[in-house]
This record gives structure tokens, C-alpha cells and sequence, in this order.
């Protein structure tokens, strides 16, 4: 009886070795190899709004197209920082006051602010509309996988339990070189 389930025990753990962990192994090389190419799209859309000072709808939705070539869901998270400086007075009700110093600050403008410049009313065909960016401006993308890609799926199955879903992260960004006249 012993001999019969150690050959039971013996053929499950090479059914696990020689199918389940190089299936496995294979889908996180696939999310992996998702995660580059993501950066690197990533990368030419910042690098090209940095270069150009502005965003078109044409490029935005380039850029989601060449992300959606992975067949995963992603959530891209636009960032414009523009830097401020505010004057420090002693009394802040009277101008007088100006003690020479200034606090340095940003203004950030996110998705809410730059999608609608970019598709008002939600219309695609309007590829006049630009978002326009200043020269020492900071331009940010974030990106991120919303879906569960089947290396998740996957561990969650081997390993009973939940897994996090976001696989795929990616943030990229830097300061505007150009500005659009």
C-alpha cells in the first residue's frame, strides 16, 4: 500500500516538474518580455512629448495602440508638472513685505486635465486639438496592467492564494527640452 502511493506522489510531482513549472517559467518570461516592450514604448512616447512640447491625439492613441499589441489591460497615468515660484513675504497681506526669497513649487496636471484638451467630448476625430507644454516642464507616464496575465493566474492556482495583479509597472519621464510656439 505504502509502495503504490509513493508512485502516486512520485507521478504527480513529475507531472508538476515536467509541465506545470516550464509552463509557468514560460508566462513570466512573457510578462517580463510585456513589461520591455511597454518601457520602451513608454519611452519614445515621454522622449517624443519631450522633444516636440506637445501631445496630439494622434500620438496619444499610438501609444495605446502599441500597448494594447501585449493583450493585457493597462492604466496609463499622464503627469504635466509645471514649476512655480511664489515670493515669501513677512506679512502676506502687504506687497511691502517681499523678504527676497522664493518657494519653489509644482503644478501638476493629470489625466482629467490633459485628456479632455486632447479629445473633447470624447471625439477622436479631432486631430487639431494639442496639448501644449513648456520648456522646464516635467513630463511623467505611468503605466500598469489592470488584468491578471496568466503567470498570475497561474500562481494563484499553484500556490492557493491571491497574487498581485500588477505585473507590468512602468514609469518614465523627465524634463521638456522644447516648447510647441
Amino acid at each position: 500500500m505504502a509502495d503504490s502511493f509513493s508512485k502516486i506522489v512520485a507521478i504527480f510531482l513529475a507531472a508538476l516538474l515536467l509541465f506545470v513549472v516550464p509552463i509557468k517559467n514560460e508566462f513570466e518570461r512573457i510578462d517580463n518580455t510585456s513589461r520591455i516592450y511597454v518601457l520602451n514604448e513608454t519611452a519614445k512616447f515621454v522622449d517624443s512629448v519631450r522633444n516636440l512640447g506637445y501631445i496630439t491625439p494622434f500620438m496619444y492613441q499610438d501609444y495605446i495602440g502599441r500597448l494594447e499589441a501585449t493583450n493585457n489591460i493597462y492604466e496609463v497615468r499622464l503627469e504635466h508638472s509645471i514649476k512655480t515660484f511664489d515670493p515669501v513675504y513677512s506679512d502676506p497681506l502687504d506687497e511691502d513685505t517681499f523678504e527676497g526669497d522664493y518657494l519653489v513649487g509644482f503644478s501638476s496636471y493629470y489625466n482629467n486635465d490633459i485628456l479632455p484638451v486632447l479629445f473633447p467630448n470624447f471625439s477622436v476625430d479631432d486631430s487639431d486639438r494639442i496639448y501644449k507644454l513648456s520648456r522646464g516642464d516635467y513630463f511623467t507616464v505611468t503605466v500598469f496592467n489592470k488584468n491578471k496575465t496568466m503567470a498570475t493566474k497561474l500562481q494563484e492556482m499553484l500556490y492557493n492564494g491571491d497574487v498581485p495583479v500588477t505585473k507590468i509597472y512602468v514609469r518614465y519621464g523627465g524634463m521638456v527640452k522644447d516648447e510647441a510656439n
